[in-house]
């Protein structure tokens, strides 16, 4: 199933509900967690997570899905597994940067910092840079970007923002000693010589491999809880961008240890 399973969660839970009393495998997602890295890393299993974020491009309800996904392919490696979530809250532009800059957010800005460095397709001026990367620096370049803030059940936060750049970037917190992780989630574009997309190759060895094992290689409920972030987020920006709690959303899982994600 590509991308988000359906636009309720109603419908999403019944997708996985029937997958199980058939008793068939489902493989479900984005192209992002298992396309390639930039650097090649990835969160070391069963580390302490404070936070994640994700800024990427796209639209409401399209593209938003794939940054969430790239979230979540780090954030469920996080020791005790993931646990799902407590509210999802979308702001757009000014609310959103006013929110960034307050103190309780300090985490999130130097994630959103780190995240846009590993970007190879930031804005510029006469082929350079226009300035270091900061919160402020984005706060005028990307004046209209669109954030969805998550708050899981067990504390960690997920931040996903919605820019004008061109490619996937991720960045995580360690809650134990600090250190930031990042990269990007690599994307090759069809070109002249090249008319198909390369990043769909990953995903599709992996469905290759469910067909001969028959099973999934990656548990279908990161995608039934990444539905679940999209549907609440549009719900919150239908609503006057106010916070949608979701108490339903309780998904437990736990994800494999071996990496998902291409090595060439």
């Amino acid at each position: 199933n590509d991308k988000h399973l359906s636009t309720t969660w109603e419908r999403s839970l019944e997708m996985v509900a029937d997958s199980r009393r058939l008793g068939f495998p489902f493989l479900a997602g984005s192209s992002l967690p298992v396309t390639w890295r930039l650097p090649s890393i990835d969160l070391p299993y069963g580390a302490p997570l404070a936070e994640s974020v994700c800024v990427c491009y796209g639209g409401v309800d399209s593209y938003d899905f794939h940054g969430l996904e790239t979230a979540q392919c780090m954030s469920e490696r996080r020791a005790g597994g993931e646990v799902g979530i407590r509210s999802v809250h979308a702001l757009r532009g000014e609310k959103l940067w006013n929110l960034l800059a307050t103190t309780d957010r300090e985490p999130t800005r130097r994630l959103v910092e780190a995240a846009l460095c590993r970007s190879h397709n930031l804005p510029e001026v006469d082929g350079y840079p226009q300035d270091r990367i900061t919160l402020d620096w984005a706060r005028q370049v990307f004046p209209t970007a669109i954030g969805y803030l998550i708050e899981h059940r067990d504390g960690l936060r997920t931040t996903m923002i919605l820019a004008n750049i061109r490619d996937f970037n991720y960045a995580g917190l360690r809650r134990d000693n600090g250190q930031i992780i990042s990269t990007q989630m690599y994307l090759p574009m069809p070109t002249q010589s090249a008319t198909t997309a390369d990043f769909f190759n990953p995903l599709v060895r992996h469905i290759e491999n469910m067909m001969l094992e028959n099973r999934a290689p990656y548990p279908v409920e990161r995608t039934l809880l990444t539905s679940g972030m999209t549907a609440a987020a549009v719900e919150s920006l239908h609503r006057g961008e106010l916070l949608v709690e979701t108490p339903e959303m309780e998904v437990r899982y736990t994800a494999p240890e071996a990496s998902q994600f291409w090595r060439s």
